[in-house]
């Protein structure tokens, strides 16, 4: 599948997560968080472009630090991590993070970043060709993600990045 998406969540829904067993959030988080938030602002659908633009965060290196820049899609604080070769990611980024993310947006043009560093991504280490439509694929689904973190913000939740490989 290779689906990201970005949900923004409440305290509530936080510790309802954090209350599953790891080896359940996953599954939790599809039935309980993504079937009511897909579809409205607190949530940022990446597509596959997710780790291209995790790439191009990291001057096209892989680098997924809970720190700026390199936790706006993938980094945070792990919740399920079922290994390189299968499964699900599920990360967390909490309200200060947040906070700090939907500022480094609003003082950091993500089109630019993307543009500027594609050309650096490793081929051999990427899913995909580093061309001109894969340049424009991201650009193309990068546009909704430093909104959603402005409404992230100003709403007072905490961030999950989700990825099932």
């Amino acid at each position: 599948m290779r689906l990201g998406m970005l949900y923004a969540i409440t305290d509530e829904e936080l510790k309802q997560l954090l209350e599953q067993p790891e080896e359940e959030r996953y599954d939790y988080m599809l039935n309980e968080i993504e079937e009511v938030l897909f579809n409205t602002p607190r949530a940022c659908e990446l597509n596959k472009a997710w780790d291209g633009i995790q790439y191009c965060l990291g001057a096209g290196i892989w680098n997924e630090e809970n720190k700026l820049p390199y936790n706006v899609i993938v980094g945070g604080e792990p919740l399920v991590y079922m290994g390189d070769d299968a499964g699900e990611i599920l990360t967390l980024k909490r309200l200060p993070q947040v906070e700090e993310i939907a500022g480094y947006l609003q003082q950091h043009n993500l089109s630019e970043i993307i543009q500027n560093n594609h050309d650096k991504i490793n081929e051999e280490e990427y899913y995909f060709t580093v061309d001109k439509e894969n340049l424009e694929f991201l650009l193309s689904s990068c546009g909704e993600i430093q909104k959603f973190y402005e409404h992230a913000a100003k709403e007072g939740c905490h961030v999950i990045f989700s990825v099932d490989i």
